[in-house]
């Protein structure tokens, strides 16, 4: 009796997960965002280059601000590149394991293209004569570099964590509106009102530009990097079975692949 309650426990886990990685796929991961994908990040690329680094690029000491325009440059590039490829839907839909992929180190791109917005906020200085600083933004640069990556190793933890006990309801739901369980945390929230507050209190406000650019920075690195940890865990599924796939390919290379076979044994732990 006790075997077969842990039997349906575990399919019962395995259900929620598979259910909340089918609804994923059409949603917020779906391959019929890549391009918008691409456009985000190409804009906000565009807009750090043309904005607050461009000024600073032809000062002498300052080589990191033109070796990130120029990475920029390259990342807007390919992002076109992938923008031309997204016209061909059959191409996307026909290879979803390896657009999967693509979609999510554009995960991956847009995560660092928010960040990097943030980052001149951060690093501006007020009190001093030169209004920036190249030193300070590559220490900040690589400061974000080690949060980002941090954030990453607990949203795996988390992933696996949710693997072992299935996905809630709540959450599958959360996919159709884009809602995700991390931007309501209270601790999240408080410990973001502490950092931007306490420091203007003490300063009367004279680095306020910079605490919000730090609060931006912290808030882009603890939310969006959720996105490429679930988009590559998809991308994994789709490599293991069709059930996760875009019903958006032709029924007749569904009907000449046959059933899809039960997902429930693909969801595994990380």
């Amino acid at each position: 009796m006790a075997k077969k309650t842990n039997e349906n426990a575990e399919q019962t886990v395995a259900e929620a997960n598979r259910a909340y990685f089918v609804v994923l796929a059409t949603t917020r991961a779906s391959l019929g965002r890549l391009p918008i994908m691409g456009v985000l990040i190409a804009i906000l690329l565009g807009v750090v280059n043309i904005g607050p680094l461009r000024p600073f690029t032809g000062l002498k000491g300052n080589e990191v601000l033109s070796f990130v325009c120029d990475t920029n440059v390259v990342v807007i590039w390919v992002c076109a590149g992938f923008l031309i490829l997204s016209m061909f839907k059959k191409l996307i839909y026909r290879f979803q394991v390896l657009f999967s992929a693509v979609m999510a180190a554009m995960a991956v791109g847009l995560v660092y293209s928010v960040c990097l917005l943030a980052l001149p906020m951060a690093t501006l200085i007020q009190t001093r004569a030169e209004a920036f600083s190249a030193t300070l933004f590559t220490v900040t640069g690589l400061s974000t570099v080690v949060l980002v990556a941090g954030a990453t190793a607990v949203h795996v933890f988390l992933l696996r964590r949710r693997l072992r006990l299935g996905h809630s309801q709540s959450r599958t739901l959360g996919n159709i509106v884009a809602v995700s369980g991390s931007n309501t945390s209270k601790t999240f929230w408080i410990t973001l009102g502490v950092v931007m507050l306490v420091p203007n209190v003490l300063t009367l406000g004279e680095y306020l530009p910079n605490t919000i650019g730090v609060a931006l920075l912290v808030f882009f690195a603890c939310v969006t990097t959720s996105l490429p940890v679930e988009f590559a865990y998809l991308a994994y599924l789709k490599s293991k079975d069709r059930v996760y796939w875009e019903p958006h390919w032709s029924s007749k290379s569904r009907a000449s692949e046959g059933p899809p076979r039960h997902a429930a044994n693909h969801v595994e732990d990380l």
